[in-house]
């Protein structure tokens, strides 16, 4: 049926939509950043910034457009990173005005909200320059003016303007010499076109999941860059968030614009986000505090992510792949560029795609009320295949660090859709013989071995086998009843826990499966209980690791992970929600705690 108005809970799939296209595409967006500054990391910003706006959007259960797309905007504002980060962060504050009052849009108020988000990131740029995202924004708001009401719903307008953006994208290496220079479009124009096509493929299908690879202008080109750090006039990306009350943007810009360059300032009168380029962070910091309270201070040295990028472009970087049984901070995925195949939850007749289409706060809910038990499906091998293939458009090898064959089919899905595709990329698929926070200490030595330089595949499988065998994953649990339902404890073991009080401490041993390591009352006794085990596990060991996970129990964990600072004297230990497809199991309450030492 024609789609002729759109509801909050329809921006908020379409928005989702956008984000896993960007998310998608990071890596290609890396490839192809060369302004304002050639440090290949337009593609991560504009990540980071889009799974922050998805996680806005699922979390709001507001059904009109007006409450959805401000909790979008203000998501987006939180979240946002890099110059195009901020712009699509002031886009989405604009789309929001824009909306103000509106429990529907239609057509015209779609295009008066367009209208409206594109003038608005337009604003936020201190100098503006033509063949940039703002550009293609710009006409792609253009479009909708001159087309909403010509167009027969939502799904046509939506095509139409993503047509003119495209146009609009190959049109700006004519307008910026530098993207001419290196043979490229725009980055962040490119990104926004790709979230128009992720939005356009939620519109026409109705779905959120990957889609093909289209849309990319330049194919799988990479910027042609000389490596000449020395010319980034300003050294550092430098960001912050101000709260407060009828912040003054524009005196914040006068009194930021001696201080560099590619200056964004955007946001609202009580929150505002800041992104400029600098030699002075410090007295950015120091401007930024006399106009509200500051958070989220950032400031990153371009000149060594320049070298980093460009130093040898002849150098091959090797792939990592993983399941979402995988539980690593999702900052950490998207930064080292880890893919992630999801598995799929079901409550009766209803689907979810792990980490993407549910909230952890909505599966706790879903737990306690529904009448079924959530079932997991495994990941298809065409849905490795096609992860797979992705990867094959920048690298010639990829590395899958997949969930313990000894609890799932996953790995032989990954295994059979290697061998599907090794005529386009040579995949390796290991075994890691863990789950959820132990699988991500893997993921996450693998990721570190690849950015110091590992020297190929084989060395790579090398530490990535070492760090197998050395982590360690103990969870303690608060009830026995999903580990009964699940079918993974029988129904008379799980009755005479129940009689005695009993809570069980499992670990993942060697051979990947889970063995009861002690038993106990729960509650406070049994996060006592796992604390004792996991110091005396980990006490000796050099260059200790953490993560700690929890199943609906943040308290629990942030508990936990004090007292692992304190004991093992760590500076920092990451705290992750456990994942749908583990938390079916574990139940809620639960809370794990991985290490990984020498």
């Amino acid at each position: 049926m024609p789609i002729t108005h759109l509801s909050g809970l329809q921006l908020k799939r379409a928005v989702i939509s956008g984000a896993q296209r960007v998310i998608q595409m990071q890596e290609q967006l890396n490839n192809i950043n060369v302004f304002p500054v050639p440090d290949s990391d337009t593609g991560t910003n504009m990540a980071l910034t889009m799974r922050s706006v998805a996680e806005g959007a699922l979390l709001c259960k507001e059904g009109s457009v007006q409450r959805m797309s401000r909790a979008v905007a203000d998501s987006a504002l939180m979240g946002a990173r890099g110059n195009s980060g901020a712009i699509l962060a002031q886009f989405f504050q604009g789309l929001a005005e824009g909306f103000h009052g509106r429990t529907r849009a239609t057509l015209e108020d779609f295009a008066q909200a367009a209208q409206h988000a594109a003038n608005n990131a337009a604003e936020a740029i201190a100098e503006p320059k033509e063949g940039t995202i703002l550009t293609v924004i710009r006409d792609w708001s253009h479009s909708i003016q001159a087309r909403w009401n010509k167009a027969a719903d939502f799904r046509t307008l939506i095509a139409d303007s993503l047509h003119a953006a495209t146009q609009s994208l190959q049109e700006t290496p004519r307008k910026l010499k530098a993207l001419a220079k290196a043979g490229v479009v725009d980055a962040g124009a490119q990104g926004f076109v790709h979230l128009l096509e992720g939005v356009l493929h939620f519109v026409q299908s109705g779905k959120i999941d990957r889609i093909a690879r289209a849309g990319l202008t330049f194919g799988n080109a990479k910027a042609k860059v000389e490596e000449a750090p020395e010319e980034i006039t300003f050294q550092y990306c430098t960001e912050v968030l101000i709260a407060g009350e009828k912040i003054d943007r524009n005196g914040l810009k006068e009194q930021l614009r001696p201080l560099g360059d590619s200056m964004i300032v955007a946001g609202s009168p009580e929150k505002v986000k800041v992104h400029i380029h600098t030699n002075e962070p410090e007295q950015v910091f120091a401007i930024a505090r006399n106009y509200g309270e500051v958070a989220h201070t950032k400031k990153d040295d371009m000149r060594r992510q320049h070298t980093k990028a460009h130093h040898d472009p002849n150098v091959e970087t090797i792939a990592l792949i993983t399941d979402s049984s995988c539980d690593l901070p999702p900052d950490e995925l998207i930064r080292h560029g880890i893919r992630v195949v999801p598995i799929v939850v079901i409550f009766g007749n209803q689907s979810y795609i792990d980490k993407v289409t549910m909230t952890e706060r909505d599966f706790y809910r879903m737990l306690a009320d529904s009448p079924h038990h959530p079932k997991t499906s495994q990941p298809a091998p065409a849905d490795f295949q096609d992860v797979f293939l992705q990867a094959a458009a920048n690298h010639k090898q990829a590395l899958a660090i997949i969930l313990t064959g000894a609890l799932s089919g996953t790995l032989q899905a990954a295994q059979r859709a290697a061998q599907t595709v090794k005529d386009q990329i040579d995949v390796h698929v290991v075994d890691s013989k863990n789950v959820c926070i132990g699988l991500g200490l893997i993921l996450r030595e693998a990721a570190d071995a690849i950015e110091s330089g590992v020297n190929g595949i084989a060395e790579l499988k090398n530490r990535v086998e070492w760090a197998i065998q050395n982590v360690r994953l103990y969870i303690s649990f608060e009830t026995m009843e999903y580990l009964v339902r699940g079918g993974r404890v029988s129904r008379f073991r799980g009755a005479i826990a129940r009689l005695l009080k009993l809570k069980p401490i499992l670990r993942v041993n060697s051979a990947g499966k889970a063995e009861l390591v002690a038993k106990t009352f729960g509650g406070e006794h049994g996060r006592r209980k796992l604390m004792e085990i996991v110091k005396k596990e980990a006490t000796g060991k050099r260059k200790l690791r953490f993560l700690v996970a929890h199943a609906n129990a943040p308290e629990a964990a942030r508990e936990a992970a004090a007292q692992i600072r304190r004991y093992f004297e760590v500076p920092e230990v990451a705290i992750v929600g456990v994942s749908p497809a583990l938390g079916a199991h574990a139940g809620p309450g639960a809370v794990g705690i991985a290490f990984l030492g020498e």
